[in-house]
């Protein structure tokens, strides 16, 4: 009896740890995507913070809780192991998690959907940031390991079969895609989790719904936000006649002078003495000022803030504004196989010679790729400029020397477009001083190489043009940066967003048609050609005109102001049939 006693109390015991690892097992299984919600959101700050916050806001760690279990449980009806799916969603959210957590201390800016068109290019954009391990990060992923061991161990197999797997992932695949593609589904959703939404383009809106919304949220939004953005219709009435309607006459002429054109885009370069508060000394700005008082200094509204240059970049190369592309954080690529409607290609039929200076990779932004298109005779990347760095990228001498052999090898008038990377983030501290220090000592080297470009130039027996601007401010990321310390917020950013340009000449030319009000960036190339009497283009044409009805056409200025005429002729152009190059 003692022997069969002892084997029923074993079989027993078994069984009670056997249910018990199987409730343990269900456990663990039910609250994965919570783990994986509360590793996600520390590991991304760095610290509990994140956490504290959205606790205070449990609709939005609820509305978190729910979107991973959706991922979660549609991994889990395709392999069965609880264990396995929680890996698959777990290593994605702690990856994504780490990309947030470097992006944001390298640029200031947070990740976002957009930022996937630079997944292509992730060796160039890892060189922005300061890879380095830190403690925070080890110990959340030793975190979410145990707990994925710990489902290993308890591991709940699901006996599913087909007839639950299809009609599952079909559920959950049909609810995601209504939730992300349909505004009338998300938003109501949005209020009810009391997550805060709304598109914007502007990048201290962007970093309210960051600290509101936590990381999980704000990207859940933002892939509702960026798919509202890349869904460029095309505008009403869209036809060849509705564009040939826009053509404004132009006459021929012959200009006295095709003298040669240098336009500079100078990376993160402004004027920081606009805010008093700085004390920011003259200085920094010696030649800039010469340029400004010999020439002519305007101000120009730029479409980003902080980061994104190809947004400045594509408005300068084509003359046409990013708000009609809804903003679009990536427009190269929008950009076809086929050859472009340039402001290179407008120089090109005026007898002019071409080229394109970066000295950075080709394939960053596809650059390389698509440059070809753009009606430039050269192009001249990190490889082809020699010269010495200034600190991390290649000194602005090296640029503008490049460009003075360009004038003087070619017969023909020349056209050069640089963008430069001397002042790109991210600005590495000394001890004892602030990135705002850091940042403003390229300023000075950048003024101390205008300077012997304009000594150049005047030693060249061609008539030279330079007009320079700052593709967009500086992205401080240290507390208590220059921007804290101006009180800047989402209600008055805008003046971070204006951006003073110069325009100077190697012989006697009249700017006095240069506007003297705040203009759009895109704007500039055509004001640049009237200025210096060249033929006026039919999109030159076309832009006198919309100058007066919107000078300043910018997302971040005016989201709701439509300017029908910008967005017929840049949709032609970018997306449409092309009536406009015809």
């Amino acid at each position: 009896m003692s022997d069969k006693t002892n084997s029923f109390k074993q079989k027993v015991s078994l069984l009670r740890e056997k249910n018990l690892n199987s409730k343990l097992g269900l456990i663990l299984t039910i609250l994965a995507p919570l783990w994986i919600v509360l590793v996600t959101e520390i590991n991304q700050k760095g610290n509990l913070s994140s956490f504290l916050t959205i606790v205070k806001t449990p609709s939005i760690l609820l509305f978190d809780f729910l979107f991973v279990f959706a991922i979660y449980g549609f991994i889990l009806l395709l392999v069965k192991r609880s264990w396995i799916s929680a890996t698959i969603t777990g290593v994605a959210m702690y990856i994504l998690s780490c990309v947030e957590f470097y992006r944001y201390r390298a640029s200031g800016a947070h990740f976002t959907m957009g930022d996937f068109s630079l997944f292509t290019n992730v060796g160039d954009a890892a060189k922005f940031a300061k890879i380095q391990i830190y403690p925070s990060l080890v110990i959340m992923l030793l975190l979410l390991l145990a707990y994925l061991s710990a489902m290993f161990m308890y591991t709940t197999k699901i006996n599913f079969n087909w007839k639950h797997m299809v009609p599952g992932c079909s559920a959950i695949a049909i609810s995601m895609v209504a939730f992300f593609m349909v505004p009338t589904i998300s938003t109501p959703i949005f209020q009810a989790f009391n997550i805060n939404h709304g598109s914007s383009a502007n990048n201290f809106i962007l970093e309210e719904k960051f600290q509101d919304n936590g990381m999980i949220s704000f990207l859940v939004e933002n892939v509702t936000d960026t798919i509202k953005t890349v869904n460029i219709k095309a505008p009403k009435n869209y036809s060849e006649q509705t564009v040939k309607d826009l053509a404004v006459e132009v006459q021929a002429i012959q200009p006295k002078v095709k003298p040669n054109v240098i336009m500079i885009m100078s990376e993160s370069y402004t004027d920081f003495r606009k805010f008093e508060e700085l004390n920011v000394s003259d200085d920094y700005y010696t030649n800039f000022d010469i340029m400004s008082n010999e020439g002519f200094k305007g101000t120009a509204f730029v479409p980003t803030f902080g980061g994104y240059t190809v947004k400045s970049e594509f408005e300068l190369l084509f003359g046409l504004p990013i708000k009609s592309l809804n903003g679009t954080q990536a427009p190269q690529s929008l950009i076809n196989d086929e050859e472009q409607l340039t402001i290179a290609n407008y120089y090109k039929t005026q007898g002019y010679h071409t080229a394109y200076m970066h000295p950075y990779t080709r394939e960053f932004y596809d650059r390389g790729e698509l440059l070809p298109r753009y009606s430039f005779d050269n192009l001249y990347f990190q490889e082809e400029i020699p010269g010495e760095n200034f600190r991390r990228y290649r000194d602005d001498k090296a640029n503008f020397d490049m460009a003075v052999k360009e004038i003087k090898d070619n017969e023909d008038p020349t056209y050069i477009h640089i963008t430069t990377m001397q002042n790109h983030m991210p600005y590495n501290l000394k001890e004892g001083q602030t990135e705002f220090d850091y940042y403003m000592e390229g300023i000075k080297n950048t003024d101390k190489r205008l300077g012997e470009l304009m000594e150049e130039l005047k030693n060249i027996d061609e008539p030279t043009v330079v007009m320079m601007v700052g593709d967009h401010f500086p992205f401080f990321t240290e507390e208590n940066s220059a921007y804290d310390k101006l009180g800047v917020t989402s209600e008055n950013c805008q003046e971070l967003y204006e951006q003073p340009y110069v325009v100077w000449a190697n012989y006697d030319q009249d700017f006095s048609s240069m506007p003297t009000e705040v203009v759009s960036l895109f704007y500039l190339p055509h004001i640049l050609i009237d200025s210096l009497g060249l033929e006026k283009s039919e999109l030159g044409a076309i832009m006198d005109k919309q100058i007066e009805v919107s000078p300043i056409y910018t997302l971040e200025y005016d989201e709701n102001t439509k300017n029908e005429v910008l967005d017929t002729i840049t949709y032609d152009i970018i997306l449409g049939d092309g009536y406009a190059k015809k």
